[in-house]
């Protein structure tokens, strides 16, 4: 479907394009009918817009902080970077990949994590990972599958892949994280539509303990076994990829828990989700109002 997009797209550039240079050149015949006008500044606005969103802001890195407090009385803190939703494949490659782990590497945080979505459909794409291996934390650096990473059978290679440059992929299990003699229990579920077994990942966890769940799929939060977590970090929605100010999302994100849930901390029970907007795009190469980003989470407990 990438190229139905990618034609789409631009064939609009260069025949709005075409009327529009049209239009300049020929700007006595044209500026005294104000229909003419009026629809030549809709094509304007349309070709800034589809221009912006297509090439400009989805290459347009940023990273963005967040604070989540999981106790009353917090003793600890943690700094988490999050590194979501790659889509490694036609719209970007090795140098994005690249860009993404010197930008993350430069905010110094105490663990990674990767929540899904490598590539965007083809196992041949893994190749674009590479560069992951530049990312180095004292606590380590983890991720989980996401749902693009089990399309064409492409699961195992993007795992191994993952694990050959020093990434621990959690696949319904378990870590301990030592921070200070403080300890956090940081869980990751596989993708929830394909190999992901929420209660076997949260099975022998107590609410005594401080759990972190990594969920490709915000959905996850649904699951009552996943209600021992005191924090779900997921990806997947994209925050719908085009936004506009005071609306939100565009498009049906897509989750059970519906656009109310489609990026940034929110409440849900006495758990807190966080739902990152991620760093690719499927479906129309488009981000608008929504750039690529990199999260840093300050996580007091």
């Amino acid at each position: 479907m990438a190229w139905l997009f990618e034609i789409t797209i631009f064939g609009y550039l260069i025949f709005a394009g075409a009327l529009l240079i049209d239009m300049l050149t020929s700007w006595k015949r044209f500026c005294r009918k104000p229909v003419v006008m009026s629809i030549g500044l809709v094509l304007l606005v349309g070709w800034v817009t589809i221009f912006y969103g297509s090439f400009i802001e989805p290459r347009t890195l940023v990273v963005r902080t967040q604070e989540i407090v999981l106790d009353e009385t917090p003793e600890a803190s943690v700094r988490v970077a999050v590194v979501a939703d790659l889509h490694l494949g036609p719209y970007k490659d090795e140098a994005w990949t690249q860009k993404v782990v010197d930008q993350t590497m430069q905010l110094q945080a105490e663990v990674i994590v990767l929540p899904g979505d490598f590539i965007f459909s083809k196992v041949n794409q893994v190749r674009f990972l590479e560069p992951l291996e530049g990312l180095e934390a004292p606590l380590g650096v983890y991720a989980v599958t996401g749902n693009h990473d089990y399309l064409d059978d492409a699961q195992q290679e993007v795992i191994e892949t993952l694990t050959r440059l020093g990434i621990t992929v959690l696949e319904n299990e378990s870590v301990q994280l030592d921070i200070q003699g403080r300890f956090i229990t940081l869980a990751g579920v596989s993708d929830i539509w394909f190999a992901g077994q929420p209660q076997e990942t949260m099975e022998g966890l107590t609410e005594e303990q401080t759990v972190i769940l990594l969920s490709h799929n915000p959905d996850a939060i649904l699951y009552s076994s996943v209600e021992v977590a005191d924090l779900v970090i997921a990806g997947h929605t994209h925050g719908g990829q085009i936004r506009l100010p005071w609306i939100g999302s565009l498009a049906q994100v897509p989750t059970k828990l519906g656009n109310d849930y489609d990026k940034g901390l929110f409440t849900y029970g006495r758990q807190q989700l966080f739902i990152t907007a991620g760093l690719g795009e499927t479906g129309p190469r488009a981000r608008l109002f929504n750039p690529p980003e990199i999260n840093l989470l300050t996580v007091r407990y």
